[in-house]
């Protein structure tokens, strides 16, 4: 008979003047399998909660994440993993060829290493907001362009929330194109 998991609470704990919790997570394998894991979060430094009851909400409401979670072995997995071992294979099996082409480039291109270790859960409006505006400073773009390397970013998202890999709202909706980029058709001198 196998057990269920467990709610986890964390153990919340003050180290060098910060409040920290410890906690439990699965770590998705190459072979598929999940392995648990312990792993620390930085609540905040001691001096920014009032008394040890804000502290406490603040790890109550980091847990409720990592419980939401907990079923999920992606959940803790990096935008680049996710993109390269799910989203990318869906694409060639689902997509037109030229779509998955076309997304496989824009990500290896544009995307890939704007994002580093990100991990796919704490991917923030913030995030990709930056890139586009980081690939804009970078390369000289169209806003075409600019606005393609958004959608397929999204659509990593749309893709993500339906195999159960992310929850909420897509961070990408409500990205701006950065003025940086130039109208199409027109030359940069």
């Amino acid at each position: 008979m196998k057990a269920g998991l467990r709610y986890q609470n964390g153990c919340m704990y003050e180290h060098h003047g910060a409040w920290y919790v410890r906690y439990r997570h699965r770590i998705l394998q190459e072979d598929g399998s999940a392995k648990l894991n312990h792993a620390s979060k930085h609540l905040g430094r001691s001096a920014d909660f009032s008394n040890i009851f804000e502290a406490k909400r603040c790890r109550a409401s980091f847990m409720q994440t990592v419980n939401r979670d907990r079923f999920s072995a992606h959940s803790r997995i990096t935008l680049t993993a996710f993109v390269e071992g799910a989203y990318l294979p869906w694409t060639k099996e689902e997509r037109r060829a030229s779509t998955s082409k076309g997304h496989h480039e824009i990500w290896i291109n544009h995307i890939r290493d704007h994002v580093g270790e990100l991990r796919l859960r704490e991917f923030r409006t913030v995030d990709a907001s930056r890139m586009l505006r980081a690939i804009a400073k970078k390369k000289d773009l169209t806003k075409t362009t600019l606005q393609h390397i958004k959608s397929v970013l999204s659509t990593v998202f749309i893709y993500a929330k339906n195999e159960g890999a992310f929850d909420g709202t897509n961070p990408v909706d409500g990205v701006l194109i950065p003025m940086l980029a130039r109208e199409p058709g027109h030359a940069r001198l």
